[in-house]
């Protein structure tokens, strides 16, 4: 079941009674009742464990205002937020909620509180524009409010790209690599040239991922319209089964022993992701410290990832909650979650910083944030509807077929657009 259909599910009995009841008197259903402190579901790696430490003993700034966190494992939390809600108890005040599963809350928009009527509008200045565009609902309500981002780059080898004969610094690659046409080309000089033959990516859904974060559009658009069969998607797809066809893909999934030992032995000569990606490469293959570069992506920025705080209607103490929010996501803590947690600040203020400028040996002393900090200014404001997760999961399934089975990819593509199109009509999308 998908987390779409399970927002039906859990919401959908209550609905009408749930959505229709006044703010009035709510806060008798918040899991901090009868408690001293507001409570907050978040999962391990969100947040800050050291602000969390101390918005338990006190909020700076606001005497007698306590937060209490309770981690909840990434994938269950949503789940149990739903649950709480249509249950109308135990309901926590303040909840974290992923990048793309923000938009799942939007059919009952009216669960969260509109931070506009706190006064959120004050600090708007301070955060990403696109980040800040996206805490809003269809409607026009904001329910989330700015945690942390996933500016995108391309991660490559610069021994490999060297001894290719290929530009191997970071404004040369860029200049030479403006787009993902010009990226594909580079793979074949690294297939035909480099040492081992490396190939250039690890798998084409990848590929697929960051091309379509490239657009504004996504699956499904603001007028709940099926909009997965049009070109922006079509065009993601066709680089994807390019770089198949041109034998650029080593044909493995991230994360399993195959993936570590193509990393740690020089198989794979790039990969275009995200900036927390970082930790995770470094301890995939650490003995290749010192050869990893990083330059701008293809075609240009993307996010990908991130996170929201969001606060229930039933939060017992709304004004205290936002203060809380102003609090741990100013910029100032945005830079203390950066240097602790790794996670990218939503605030462009903390990039200027010294502390986000430290050489990182393991890319040749280069500083991440002159990559991803220009990134994270220049991603596109992405809509992405309640339906995202329901629309894209037969096109990443059909791209595995075509890579892993060796299926017909026009026709992988439109068993995709129509596997796609018949589940979101079942959900009410046109």
């Amino acid at each position: 079941m998908t987390r779409r259909r399970l927002l039906g599910v859990s919401l959908g009995g209550a609905g009408a009674a749930l959505l229709g009841m006044s703010g009035c008197g709510a806060s008798s259903g918040s899991a901090s009742a009868g408690t001293d402190h507001l409570s907050l579901w978040y999962w391990k790696g969100a947040l800050s464990d050291k602000l969390l430490a101390t918005a338990k003993r006190g909020v700076p700034g606001m005497p007698g205002l306590k937060v209490r966190g309770s981690q909840i494992p990434d994938g269950d939390i949503d789940s149990k937020v739903r649950t709480s809600l249509a249950a109308r108890a135990y309901v926590p005040d303040i909840t974290v909620a992923n990048s793309d599963n923000l938009a799942t809350f939007f059919p009952d928009e009216n669960e969260f509180l509109d931070l506009r009527t706190l006064g959120a509008e004050s600090v708007r200045d301070s955060y990403l524009d696109w980040k800040w565009e996206s805490c809003f609902t269809p409607s026009g309500r904001m329910i989330g409010f700015p945690l942390d981002a996933g500016p995108t780059a391309l991660y490559y080898r610069r021994d490999l790209f060297q001894k290719a004969g290929l530009p191997h610094e970071p404004e040369d690659v860029a200049e030479e690599i403006p787009t993902w046409e010009k990226f594909i080309a580079t793979g074949r000089t690294l297939r035909a040239k480099g040492p081992g033959k490396p190939y250039l990516v690890s798998n084409i859904g990848n590929v697929f991922q960051q091309a379509l974060l490239q657009s504004p559009k996504q699956f499904v658009d603001a007028d709940n319209r099926f909009i997965g069969d049009q070109q922006h998607i079509r065009r993601a797809w066709d680089l994807s089964v390019e770089i198949l066809r041109q034998r650029l893909s080593a044909g493995i999934t991230d994360g399993t022993p195959d993936f570590n030992a193509a990393m740690s032995g020089g198989r794979v000569a790039t990969m275009t992701t995200a900036v927390w990606a970082i930790n995770g490469l470094k301890d995939t293959a650490p003995k290749t410290s010192g050869t990893w570069r990083l330059t701008t992506m293809p075609d240009g920025p993307a996010n990908y990832g991130g996170s929201y705080l969001t606060l229930t209607r039933y939060c017992r103490d709304p004004e205290g909650a936002f203060a809380f929010l102003k609090w741990l996501l100013s910029p100032a803590n945005q830079l203390k979650s950066y240097q602790e947690m790794a996670l990218f600040p939503t605030t462009p203020a903390s990039y200027a910083d010294p502390a986000m400028h430290t050489p990182d040996p393991f890319f040749g002393g280069q500083q991440p944030i002159d990559v991803f900090g220009p990134a994270a200014q220049k991603a596109p404001v992405v809509y992405f509807s309640p339906y995202e997760d329901s629309a894209k999961i037969p096109f990443f399934q059909e791209l595995t077929n075509v890579e892993m089975l060796g299926k017909n990819p026009d026709r992988a593509w439109r068993d995709a657009v129509n596997t796609a199109a018949t589940t979101l009509s079942r959900l009410g999308v046109s």
